[in-house]
């Protein structure tokens, strides 16, 4: 796994250690080609399991690691003018089709070649529309596209994609609003095939990208106020284009995978404007997402540090919470205030009774094996935000983190089993956004196949395990209520030990033990 800026890479005891004259490539590196160091690296490791050395002794690692430590700080302050100078040289020296072409395919759009881009990337979607690819089916509305800037309250620009629906011949609708906000470390190109195929069905969708990541200005902040004031503003140039889209600005729902699931439910808790919210893969309490039974996740922190230096300019504050939070799990006598504090006001929990006053419509989507923000967790988030007040529906698939998401999002959900957790993302938005009267995108209705359902949508639902995987179509179990009704409480009560033989042979059991024995067998 990736570490330091192009210096150190390590995972556990396993490393692979770069020259560190390697970081100045590294940190002048076009963002656009970032995502493919981090893929490289990745298959270095696979390839090299046992650790992949290059000049340098054991004794020479720590020195290592402290010289990349030291020089973050410094890297993190010059990263974003380095990648400016590059792009200001790439477009005084490339030609204009040239740069055309490379936007198209990376997703990041300077103003100079806004216009090819754009007909690239609309041409792109139609073809993959055409041809049926993942979700996508033929048919429905067509779509314009647009890139745009979105200027944020503090001058911060960030980078954003809009699919817009066309209205047909004499018609006057308006369009409900989708804002997606971008996972972790993922590019503007995250929700390319699902902005099609929603916008096809009459949605306005917008993506974007937050602070921090790729070409968007500042510095990632794990979903801070200043990712939370960014989200309004994204809402404000809904507010300002809706004559031009034909968007319904009464009518905007957020959805998001992972970091942006948290942002999406952050975004709606702070924005009444936002009428409804999907969590998919998010978090709902952030400190018991990283540091569960006083636990810190110490793998799951360094894969999302990795990434985010190879691909954003993470705040030098996040590093310093998390060794305070390592620090507190040792000393209990560790000030953890500030922690909390910083904890707190990213968590979408905190924010159940601003969230709920209104009765916000929420979807909750996370997957049973997923080990950074687990399924026990989205359940507890379920049940806070519904003793809030808030309209919830749970849905918990099977796969790690965010992998019931990503097949549809990369194009190849064709190849597996169809994971209906997207059907249901589009059936919540059309219960609560006021959509036009057109269905869904052909065939998604008939798509699911598992538990039977009534007309309104189960409030929890459980993907059951399958001995053939992703390759079969999924089933599920239904409540309609937590705890189910079909719950059965069992009372075990301990005895005095049996006296006799038994007890005098020290092979007896005692009458309790034999009471939660038949107990156990008769709930079985």
């Amino acid at each position: 796994l990736p570490w330091g800026s192009g210096g150190v890479l390590g995972f556990r005891r396993r490393r692979i250690v770069l020259p560190l004259h390697a970081r100045t490539a590294t940190d002048r590196m076009p963002s656009t080609l970032q995502p493919l160091l981090l893929f490289a690296s990745l298959a270095t490791a696979a390839a090299f399991p046992d650790g992949l050395w290059t000049g340098a002794s054991y004794d020479g690692i720590e020195a290592a690691e402290e010289a990349v430590a030291l020089h973050q700080v410094e890297v993190l302050k010059q990263f974003a003018n380095s990648v400016e100078e590059v792009k200001e040289r790439v477009q005084k020296t490339a030609p204009g089709w040239a740069l055309g072409i490379v936007s198209a395919v990376a997703g990041f759009l300077d103003e100079t070649v806004q216009v090819p881009a754009v007909k690239a990337h609309a041409a792109a979607m139609s073809l993959a529309q055409a041809v049926s690819l993942s979700d996508l089916r033929p048919g429905g509305r067509p779509v314009r596209w647009e890139h745009l800037t979105v200027v944020s309250g503090d001058g911060t620009r960030l980078r954003a994609t809009v699919a817009i629906p066309q209205q047909r011949g004499g018609e006057r609708a308006s369009f409900p609003v989708v804002v997606m906000p971008n996972s972790w470390a993922l590019c503007v190109l995250e929700y390319t095939l699902k902005q099609q195929e929603w916008a096809a069905a009459g949605y306005v969708v917008l993506h974007y990208q937050a602070r921090g990541w790729f070409n968007s200005e500042g510095l990632i902040e794990v979903a801070g106020p200043a990712d939370v004031a960014d989200a309004s503003a994204v809402l404000d140039e809904v507010g300002k284009r809706a004559a031009e889209w034909r968007a319904d600005a009464e009518a905007i729902g957020m959805v998001g995978v992972s970091y942006g699931g948290g942002l999406a439910l952050l975004g709606a808790a702070h924005d009444a404007r936002v009428k409804c919210a999907a969590s998919l893969s998010g978090w709902g309490n952030l400190t018991r997402a990283l540091a569960g039974q006083a636990a810190p996740n110490q793998v799951w922190f360094d894969i999302l540090m990795s990434t985010s230096i190879l691909v954003g300019r993470p705040d030098p504050q996040i590093h310093a919470m998390w060794e305070s939070l390592v620090s507190a799990v040792v000393d209990p006598a560790a000030n953890v205030d500030p922690l909390l504090a910083w904890a707190e006001e990213r968590s979408p929990e905190a924010f159940a009774a601003k969230m709920c006053g209104r009765r916000l419509p929420v979807l909750v989507s996370n997957n049973a094996q997923d080990e950074l923000f687990v399924s026990d967790a989205a359940l507890m988030l379920r049940q806070t935000l519904h003793g809030a007040g808030c309209r919830v529906q749970l849905l918990i698939n099977q796969g790690v983190h965010a992998m019931a998401e990503l097949p549809s999002l990369a194009g190849i959900g064709g190849l597996v089993a169809h994971q209906p957790v997207w059907d249901e993302t589009l059936r919540f938005m059309q219960a609560h956004l006021r959509p036009s009267k057109e269905p869904p995108p052909a065939g998604a209705q008939q798509r699911e196949v598992g538990h039977p359902h009534p007309p309104s949508r189960p409030a929890i639902r459980f993907q059951l395990r399958s001995p053939e995987g992703i390759f079969v179509a999924p089933r599920f179990v239904s409540y309609d209520r937590w705890p189910p009704r079909e719950q059965e409480a069992v009372s075990l009560r301990l005895g005095q030990p049996l006296l006799g033989g038994g007890a005098a042979g020290g092979g007896g059991a005692t009458g309790g033990e034999a009471a939660a024995g038949q107990a156990g067998r008769e709930d079985s």
